[in-house]
């Protein structure tokens, strides 16, 4: 029954995740401004405001299942360490089991992380949680970037003291995710409570585009 003990090591694997989340988040790709490829890959989502499969997206899914496997190896060493000093007599099956469970936590975790950051773009919420997120990150992309961090959970943000939590979010019309409009471009009445809309629906501008990449680059956020 050692594999009983890769539940426990899954959820605090998953865990370990989210810290991992907001630190990548902020001091990695906000923090240093474009001074790294990821940075410059996330800030450059932020002058989009909107998610597009990028193909160097398949670089990070490789370093992750890579650092995942590197989780499964650690927490395998340290629990045998561990166990060593308990005396079990099954301590090898319950060390795999441990690292495996911790190391697969960490990986799910990312994998469910980067699939409801996607859909927080692309798609209406579902339940109470979605909508959380939306509003949650949202406030992040339109309101301030350097608040915020997490994305899954909001925990980080509080101990950090980076949590912002709106009665409103203020959306650029010309920057609104399409699931909240209807046909008129106005929000849908199931999310005016959350959000209102600013500016113009289409701006001629020639220079936004530019605009909207050196204030993303600076973590400020899109004018109107």
């Amino acid at each position: 029954m050692s594999w009983v003990w890769g539940v426990p090591a899954f959820l605090l694997g998953a865990m370990w995740w989210t810290v991992w989340e907001y630190g990548l988040h902020r001091f990695m790709f906000h923090e240093r401004r474009g001074r790294n490829l990821g940075s410059r890959l996330h800030l450059d989502h932020h002058a989009r405001a909107t998610w597009i499969f990028d193909p160097h997206i398949l670089l990070a899914w490789f370093g992750v299942l890579l650092t995942g496997v590197g989780w499964a190896w650690a927490a395998t060493q340290v629990s045998s360490l561990l166990l060593d000093v308990v005396g079990t007599d099954k301590r090898d099956g319950l060390a795999s089991s441990i690292g495996i469970g911790f190391g697969a936590g960490w990986t799910v975790h990312y994998f469910f992380y980067e699939w409801h950051h996607r859909a927080a773009h692309l798609r209406a919420p579902k339940n109470r949680w979605e909508r959380f997120v939306r509003k949650h990150h949202l406030h992040h992309h339109f309101g301030h970037p350097m608040r915020n961090q997490g994305v899954t959970v909001n925990w980080w943000d509080r101990v950090a003291g980076t949590l912002d939590q709106p009665d409103v979010v203020r959306v650029p019309r010309r920057l609104a995710p399409r699931w909240m409009l209807d046909t008129n471009g106005e929000i849908l009445a199931a999310f005016r409570d959350d959000y209102i809309l600013i500016g113009q629906a289409v701006v001629t501008a020639p220079d936004k585009a530019a605009e909207d990449h050196d204030r993303a680059y600076a973590n400020l956020v899109p004018l109107p």
